[in-house]
């Protein structure tokens, strides 16, 4: 094997033995649960929107495919997961073969995410896992550690919160009012995070946030 051919194996490989995935109760693929495969395996290469050098194809001066391109948008999800897979591989590319190391689970969650990945829902551009554990650091003591608005601060200063898992409220605010108010900060008890929260750990409890609302 080539020496370029071992190091993307050993990136692959290494990446599969430090990941940990939340499990998602669907047997349907599933993009939120892609978007996060995807950024363990995929960004390395094909960059953040799926069109620009990730820090390996920079590295090695690789020309990875533009998963923004209409030739993979217009794939259906399974034909995706056949080439992710490897399936449909030609011998003269180094794309890693993910299906030699990646359940068919993931192949098809990680294809199923392509579609979206130029999309500004906070589901794909904020990471709901390092979210959540913002969100137990910073946001539980009054919101719940289930988002419901009943977390013991809350309870003992007698403060009405906002209950994230209230759908039908949730989707009445916009992604951009959300991640605002986490920044800013919003009406008589809700602080500004502003300054206490990286923006990118703001996004990612937004994101989070989000999440427990569906």
């Amino acid at each position: 094997m080539k020496p370029l051919a071992w190091f993307v194996w050993l990136v692959s490989l290494f990446s599969v033995m430090t990941l940990t995935i939340d499990t998602y109760a669907s047997d349907e693929p599933t993009p939120t649960k892609g978007s996060h495969l995807y950024r363990s395996f995929c960004f390395i290469c094909h960059g953040t929107g799926g069109k620009s050098k990730g820090p390996l194809a920079i590295k090695l001066n690789l020309e990875p495919a533009d998963l923004s391109s209409e030739k993979y948008q217009t794939l259906k999800v399974e034909e995706l997961a056949d080439i992710i897979g490897g399936y449909w591989k030609k011998r003269d590319t180094i794309m890693p073969n993910w299906g030699k190391v990646l359940p068919k689970t993931d192949l098809l969650d990680i294809a199923s995410y392509i579609p979206n990945l130029s999309r500004k829902d906070l589901r794909f551009i904020g990471d709901t896992r390092r979210g959540r554990v913002t969100y137990r650091r910073a946001c539980a003591a009054c919101h719940g550690q289930f988002g419901t608005g009943r977390g013991p601060l809350a309870d003992l200063m007698k403060i009405p919160m906002v209950d994230f898992t209230n759908s039908i409220k949730m989707e009445k605010i916009t992604d951009e009012k959300l991640i605002n108010y986490i920044r800013e900060g919003e009406g008589k008890f809700m602080p500004s995070w502003k300054g206490s929260l990286y923006d990118d750990e703001i996004i990612d409890v937004a994101a989070y946030v989000r999440m427990l609302g569906r």
